[in-house]
């Protein structure tokens, strides 16, 4: 397996302990989360330095064009992700030729319907809050729905910039399904496989090569919603309005149908998991606590949510490596010294500490849903957590990660032949 790196740096035990303080105290706390959680369960990052954008920014040579029209043909497309390679996320774009779009997230549509990731701790914690009586809300930023695996109540979770794990025909709000087990978004996941080609082939498994376990073909055929007529999608869709829809894209000569995610030039999602219509914006009011985790607050719509707990003086916890979203705080607003805590270094440590000083480091154990749940970068800072603090947990609780940590390395060989010891 790959080595994992160490991490050195320790928490500052002033800010432990104010994070700790406001924790027991809170009864409505409010998580927003982002693409921290998800890197860590091994998620190849989009955003970052050396991240899926930038590098598809050096293969647009390796995108598929289509004819089109006259004004909206290879040329003009081409112009579109030279100038700004995400221009593939775009309905501009997409429902001219959705190829860019599939071709650049071949590797994490295929990875979800093959259940290729596990949630780390920091998904799970949202999930233990809820179990003690202290979540009010997820607010995740993460599009991969592993947060949907481990938080149980579904009305207790929003994804504005909604799901990879479901399935829409564009520009229809309603879902075609929910969940990446429906049969209609495996017959999807399928269609990728088949018709998508790996631009990604000669990078590592981690960094996005899904070729070495679902081979693709060597030239891309753009996916059209008729692929999918004859499987029944969730209400308000019917068979009729599928086919009616598949009729009008065609006729159209346009493209629709794609994962969840919100594109650029769309709007966030106005419901929670439930399917409940819900504001944060709104429900931030009624908050006691927030907690920021794995998110660097750069901008998006939805980091207002940390700008206005700060500005109604409500306590917030930042988990992160870097001092990033404690600036962006800084520069937007108040940072409270009394209240705010900045918990600096591994978001999973940071909670396991937590956890510890709350006296819920048991409850880990108490429940089969939460190990069996967790990737194995998570384990192994489990195990390293509790080998630092001897008697925190029974000997059988530990054998019950070692056992964990043998059954998910054991998963990992399909996914990352790649790996080395």
């Amino acid at each position: 397996m790959a080595k994992r790196k160490s991490e050195a740096r320790e928490l500052d035990e002033s800010e432990l302990d104010k994070a700790v303080q406001y924790l027991q105290s809170a009864k409505e706390i409010m998580v927003l989360s982002g693409a921290g959680m998800s890197t860590a369960a091994g998620i190849p990052d989009f955003r970052s330095a050396g991240g899926l954008y930038g590098t598809s920014a050096t293969l647009i040579d390796k995108f598929t064009y289509l004819d089109g029209t006259p004004s909206r043909g290879p040329e003009w497309q081409r112009e579109m992700l030279e100038c700004d390679v995400k221009s593939a996320l775009t309905m501009n774009l997409f429902k001219h030729n959705p190829l860019p779009y599939h071709e650049m997230r071949r590797g994490m549509i295929i990875g979800l319907g093959e259940k290729q990731w596990k949630p780390s701790l920091g998904h799970l914690f949202p999930e233990l809050l809820r179990s003690n009586g202290k979540l009010r809300m997820l607010a995740s930023q993460n599009i991969d729905g592993l947060d949907l695996q481990v938080v149980r109540d579904h009305s207790k979770v929003y994804n504005p910039h909604g799901l990879m794990s479901s399935l829409v025909s564009e520009p229809k709000n309603a879902p075609l399904c929910m969940t990446e087990d429906h049969p209609i978004y495996q017959r999807y996941v399928q269609l990728v496989k088949e018709n998508i080609r790996d631009i990604y082939e000669d990078r590592p498994t981690r960094m996005g090569r899904s070729s070495h376990l679902w081979p693709g073909p060597s030239k891309s055929t753009a996916i059209s919603l008729d692929m999918l007529e004859g499987i029944c999608p969730e209400p308000p869709w019917s068979a009729d309005s599928l086919l009616k829809a598949a009729q009008k894209e065609k006729a159209n000569g346009t493209y629709s149908v794609k994962p969840g995610s919100v594109l650029f030039d769309r709007t966030l999602w106005r419901n929670n998991a439930a399917g409940e219509r819900y504001d944060a914006f709104d429900d931030i009011e009624n908050c006691d606590m927030l907690l920021v985790m794995g998110t660097s607050l750069s901008g998006l719509t939805i980091d207002g949510l940390a700008h206005s707990a700060g500005r109604a003086k409500m306590p917030r916890i930042v988990f992160d490596k870097f001092a990033t979203p404690v600036q962006s705080i800084k520069d937007s607003g108040p940072w409270n010294e009394q209240c705010d805590s900045f918990l600096q270094g591994n978001i999973d440590l940071s909670i396991l500490e937590l956890l510890r000083r709350l006296n819920w480091l048991q409850q880990l154990f108490e429940d089969p849903h939460y190990l069996n749940h967790l990737c194995l970068n998570s384990l192994a800072a489990l195990k390293a957590f509790i080998t630092k603090y001897p008697g925190e947990v029974s000997g059988k609780h530990e054998s019950m990660v070692d056992v964990a940590i043998a059954k998910e390395k054991e998963r990992e060989k399909y996914f990352y032949p790649d790996d080395v010891e």
